[in-house]
């Protein structure tokens, strides 16, 4: 028995591009235009309770494989952002604005900004007090994405067989299953602050810009619905630059479309219940702001946050896969921090990449093992069913997608 819920869900769960260059995660390098800085990539954003469960934890990372195609700093040039909506109409209520000064001898000033006023100040790599309360941190820090790779292309290549039928046993039976994300680090910043200067219900999202209030560059709230329902690269940059307040008005066909076409190709729907189903996936991810209950600890299971630890990858495959799969048998490699500022300590480090690696093109090589051919990269990650139609359908889907858009 189909479960829409369930099936809304999973869209929501599934994290990852196919990108022809660089692939990790949730939102990693997902249009041209994020592409030219990766300071200015947002990989992931979280939202969780804080030890103190009076306060909540905001947070997201960008700079993805620091180090080995990523820089290890922040940039001078952008403004990062985290906003809030406090009464549900997609538009923010609380602003808060980061900028870092020039590296000098190894770390970054940096200074907080609460709705233009000032709010914190510290430097990377160590924990700051905010005066009204709170803590903030900014710095290099371990990636907690956590993938087994080959068991998914080994599903993966039963799906893009057309002759073969879906074999999903792969999944959990490579040997040994590996979590190849194992070493990764990211550039994360990290606000905790009280639960009383927030609202019961909120709903979050980060931006990049181009300087102080300038030209924005990059967002995300929910993960992967840029890198998963939208195929170009104007359309990729469009989303970027534009306000979760349009996002209904704007993207719902693009969401609903591929949705349906997915599932009508990977799992046989018809048209109709495959329809049906996109309108669910697209209502529930619509707009683009992770949503959360600060009286509650974060479950993304449940679309309430996301915090470090959960298990992105088994959700999809449980609910995508209508539980005949639940797990892709890793776990993290993570040491979460149990107190501020809760992210793992960064893995041992390659030295900063030269500008030849940063390029568009680059393969990403885990910073703690022996560099990978690109043909077997993370350049081939696709997580979940859905991605991999994306590629192998990947311009059906762009038709299917375009001729379902209202505008």
């Amino acid at each position: 028995m189909r479960r829409p819920p369930r099936l809304a869900l999973a869209a929501a769960m599934t994290l990852s591009l196919a990108l022809p260059s660089l692939a990790a995660a949730a939102d990693h390098l997902d249009g041209a235009a994020v592409q030219v800085n990766h300071a200015a990539d947002i990989n992931d954003v979280y939202v969780f309770q804080g030890a103190d469960a009076a306060n909540t934890v905001l947070s997201f990372d960008v700079n993805p494989a620091a180090g080995v195609v990523s820089g290890t700093t922040f940039d001078p040039a952008i403004e990062y952002v985290i906003n809030v909506d406090t009464d549900a109409d997609a538009v923010e209520d609380i602003v808060y604005s980061i900028t870092f000064a020039a590296p000098a001898a190894g770390t970054q000033a940096y200074t907080v900004l609460k709705d233009a006023a000032p709010y914190a100040t510290g430097v990377t790599g160590t924990n700051a007090t905010i005066a009204t309360g709170g803590m903030a941190f900014a710095g290099l820090v371990d990636d907690p994405f956590y993938f087994d790779l080959d068991g998914f292309r080994t599903f993966k290549a039963s799906i893009l067989d057309p002759m073969a039928a879906v074999d999903a046993s792969g999944i959990c039976n490579t040997n040994p299953d590996v979590n190849f994300f194992a070493g990764f680090n990211a550039s994360a910043i990290v606000l905790e602050v009280p639960d009383s200067s927030l609202a019961t219900t909120i709903g979050v999202w980060a931006e990049t810009r181009q300087g102080v209030g300038g030209a924005q560059i990059d967002r995300m709230g929910k993960p992967g619905i840029n890198t998963i329902f939208l195929h170009t690269d104007a359309t990729k940059d469009g989303f970027n630059a534009a306000e979760p307040a349009d996002d209904v008005a704007d993207y719902t066909d693009d969401v609903a479309g591929t949705t349906s076409a997915i599932l009508q190709k990977a799992f046989g729907y018809t048209m109709g219940n495959g329809d049906a189903h996109g309108a669910t996936v697209a209502g529930a991810l619509l707009s683009d702001t992770l949503v959360y209950d600060t009286t509650s600890a974060a479950n993304f299971g449940m679309l309430n946050g996301r915090a470090l630890a959960d298990d992105v990858i088994d959700i999809a495959y449980t609910v995508v896969l209508d539980e005949n799969v639940t797990s892709d048998c890793v776990a993290s490699d993570s040491a979460f921090r149990a107190s501020f500022p809760y992210w793992a300590v960064a893995n041992a480090a390659a030295a900063s990449p030269t500008p030849a690696a940063t390029a568009p093109g680059a393969s990403m090589v885990p910073n703690t093992a022996s560099p990978v051919d690109a043909s077997t990269g993370p350049s081939l990650i696709l997580v979940a069913s859905a991605v991999v139609l994306l590629v192998a359908a990947g311009s059906a889907l762009v038709v299917v997608t375009s001729s379902r858009r209202r505008r």
